[in-house]
């Protein structure tokens, strides 16, 4: 892909968005994963006649188990979404980078004399009268 869809703005900020939800995602779903207690305000627990506490241990771990599935989907849409605007960011770089070959004019371009000393472009007459000096 040779053409750029977003900006160099917009892809850089993009990707430090990316990176950081891929850092928090993973984490959360490590966090999930391990069932860590403060986590358990997330879980609506509708089924209120489950009193025996294995349905309920095991209902609890499966939905601790599907929030960390769906956290590391998220931080792998965020991979996606890093390396898309990472290849946004450097084809503007390269874009940026090509160099441009210099173009060398003399400061004295353009500038002609008549056969009575007076230039037809700019219209400055050339003496080379000193006596004044």
């Amino acid at each position: 892909m040779q053409w750029p869809i977003c900006g160099p703005k917009l892809s850089l900020c993009c990707s430090i968005i990316s990176i950081w939800g891929i850092i928090q995602f993973l984490l959360l779903g490590i966090f999930f994963i391990v069932q860590a207690a403060p986590l358990i305000d997330d879980f609506d627990f509708n089924d209120k006649n489950a009193t025996d506490i294995h349905v309920f241990d095991e209902g609890l771990k499966a939905a601790f188990h599907q929030r960390a599935f769906n956290c590391w989907i998220a931080a792998v849409l965020y991979v996606i979404l890093l390396i898309f605007t990472g290849m946004q960011f450097r084809i503007h770089l390269k874009q940026s980078s090509i160099p441009v070959p210099p173009t060398i004019t003399s400061p004295f371009a353009g500038v002609t004399t008549e056969g009575n000393d007076i230039n037809s472009q700019h219209g400055i007459q050339f003496t080379t009268d000193h006596s004044e000096t």
